[in-house]
């Protein structure tokens, strides 16, 4: 069966995602002609599609003052969302740079970015298979409403966050199992009347977000397959109706008659599937003792601010075998046990964009990502603010 050719781009990423949004953005500002396909119809992934709204893991603290890593694209998306106005953002600590969004004005805000960089985006696109001739990725086919087609590129970047692309192409990879979490927001939060209520009352409210009437409820949830459509299934209509019963029982309680359903995600919160197994990988022992590498391309923080940053190699990025692939987000080259760590959506931002940077690198210099010096790798970041030591 022939696929017709869609589309044809320097760099295509699958996967709109926070790791997604920042490679296209990045790969493009350096100077590649970008494409980007998405499944839904909006940006941000499991940050806003799956509103998990609270950007933690931003930085570490050093003598006691808070010190951001995850800067670039990060930072300046953040930076940005705090000029749309009341309602986009909000710290709960000023002297800790680890906010919480709002999930549409962050949709409006990526849409933006990725139109300011000259993006060819493409929603309603599931990447499904790879252009494959050796060990040569050469585009990737996807399914959408007219059918099965194909876009070609000279590198493809999985944001897949499931590594969907280098587990079509061949790559080796370790798979696990995580918590399939679900968000709903409460409505009318502000209208809650806590002097009626019982003494012993305890209600799981949800954490601070931006929006003064509303509230965010991340439930952790079962451990199940990612990959697994009857897991998924299952768990997406299990959440849905204990998240319901829930609000409801909220309402009974005297003061909260006025609290109600505002939300419920669109995307089930799956943490984890498919790690890459690749030229460099990040673990715990690694993190913990500060590990430094040559080809550092980003930093992680840490979410409680007890730990120390940790570097991110170039190579953690990157295949053993399969060719014009690089990876971002939660699928990168990572121990399980650092998988909490790796999987924070200002991590995925930035691990992005370093695979946007390194995709457009070798896309204009004609080779492939691994030939790329790293040293070139790493002064475009620079130039585009990252943090890298």
């Amino acid at each position: 069966r022939e696929v017709p050719v869609f589309h044809t781009a320097d760099v295509v990423v699958v996967g709109g995602g926070s790791a997604g949004f920042a490679a296209a953005v990045a790969a493009s500002r350096a100077g590649a002609k970008v494409a980007m396909i998405e499944r839904y119809g909006s940006l941000g992934g499991l940050w806003t599609n799956g509103m998990v709204l609270i950007v933690i893991g931003t930085g570490e603290k050093v003598n006691g003052e808070f010190k951001l890593v995850t800067r670039g694209l990060c930072e300046e998306f953040l930076k940005r969302l705090e000029g749309m106005g009341d309602g986009a953002i909000v710290c709960r600590d000023p002297k800790v740079y680890q906010p919480t969004v709002d999930p549409e004005a962050s949709k409006v805000l990526m849409d933006e970015m990725v139109q300011e960089a000259g993006v060819e985006m493409f929603f309603h696109c599931w990447g499904v298979d790879v252009i494959q001739s050796g060990n040569d990725v050469q585009g990737v086919v996807f399914e959408s409403k007219e059918g099965r087609q194909a876009i070609l590129a000279k590198v493809v970047v999985d944001a897949s966050g499931d590594g969907d692309v280098f587990h079509q192409a061949g790559a080796s990879y370790e798979q696990i199992s995580h918590a399939l979490g679900f968000v709903y927001r409460i409505g009318n939060y502000d209208r809650i009347d806590r002097s009626k209520a019982p003494k012993d009352a305890k209600l799981n409210l949800g954490g601070i977000e931006p929006l003064k009437s509303a509230r965010w409820v991340n439930n952790l949830g079962p451990k199940g397959n990612g990959l697994d459509v009857r897991d998924m299934s299952k768990a997406e209509m299990m959440h849905r109706k204990s998240a319901w019963n829930y609000v409801q029982k909220v309402r009974k309680t005297p003061g909260h008659e006025e609290v109600f359903m505002l939300q419920t995600t669109s995307q089930l919160g799956v943490r984890a599937t498919r790690l890459l197994d690749g030229v460099a990988r990040v673990d715990k022992k690694g993190a913990v003792a500060g590990k430094a590498f040559a080809d550092t391309v980003a930093y992680s923080g840490d979410d409680q601010l007890r730990k120390p940053a940790f570097a991110i190699p170039y190579g953690a990025l990157l295949p053993k075998t399969v060719e014009n692939v690089v990876v971002a987000g939660r699928c990168i080259s990572c121990a399980p046990d650092l998988i909490d760590r790796v999987r924070l959506i200002p991590v995925c931002v930035v691990t992005g964009h370093a695979a946007g940077v390194a995709a457009a690198l070798a896309a204009k210099g004609g080779v492939k990502p691994r030939q790329v010096p790293v040293e070139e790798i790493q002064k475009v970041l620079r130039e585009q603010g990252a943090y890298l030591g």
